[in-house]
This record gives structure tokens, C-alpha cells and sequence, in this order.
């Protein structure tokens, strides 16, 4: 029963996260805003909410803020780790020689 569970948790997210980017892009073509600025913000935003409550709940219900920084550094590492092996094992060249000079900001402001 419990991987059932499991499997239907992961079938919403994927389902949920392929509308939340086409949903980004719809939002960035009539905004005017761009790709990379609704994937900077919203879609930044969305996805870091779960480590936010989680953050919060714990410095705020529990006591615990110990718990919220644990959390907070272990998403950020986890998730620049992915970004480590998918680049060495997706791309023929480092994703730093094909960016362009527009996502430096993004990328320093990311790593704040």
C-alpha cells in the first residue's frame, strides 16, 4: 500500500511540475519578462516553499532552527550536486562555456 502511495505522490509532481513550466512560459510570453527572469523568480519561488515551511515550522512551532538551517544548506547542496552530475553526464561541454553573459547575474544571485 505504501508504494502505491508512493507512486501516485510521484505521478502528481511529475504532473505538477510539467504544468508549472508550461504555465512559466505562457506567464513569461505575456509579461514580456522573459524565460529566464519566471524561472528565476516563480518558478525559484515555487519550489523552494517546502524547504520554507519546513524552515519555518521547525524555528517556529518545534523550536528546533537548528533543524531549519539543516534543511536549508542540505536542499541547496542536494540540488547543486544534480546540477554537478547532470552536467558531466548530459552535456559534451561545461554548462559555464555555453552560457551567455545574461545569466551571470542569475547564477551569482542563485549562489547568494
Amino acid at each position: 500500500m505504501i508504494w502505491l502511495k508512493l507512486l501516485l505522490c510521484c505521478l502528481i509532481i511529475l504532473f505538477a511540475g510539467t504544468k508549472l513550466a508550461r504555465y512559466g512560459d505562457a506567464i513569461s510570453e505575456r509579461t514580456g519578462l522573459g524565460r529566464m527572469w519566471i524561472g528565476l523568480i516563480l518558478i525559484g519561488l515555487v519550489t523552494s516553499m517546502p524547504e520554507m515551511v519546513t524552515g519555518i515550522s521547525s524555528a517556529a512551532f518545534v523550536g528546533q532552527p537548528d533543524l531549519a538551517l539543516g534543511n536549508f544548506w542540505g536542499s541547496c547542496i542536494f540540488n547543486l550536486s544534480i546540477l554537478a552530475v547532470l552536467d558531466i553526464f548530459y552535456r559534451k561541454e561545461p554548462v559555464l562555456t555555453a552560457a551567455g553573459n545574461r545569466y551571470i547575474l542569475p547564477a551569482f544571485l542563485g549562489i547568494l
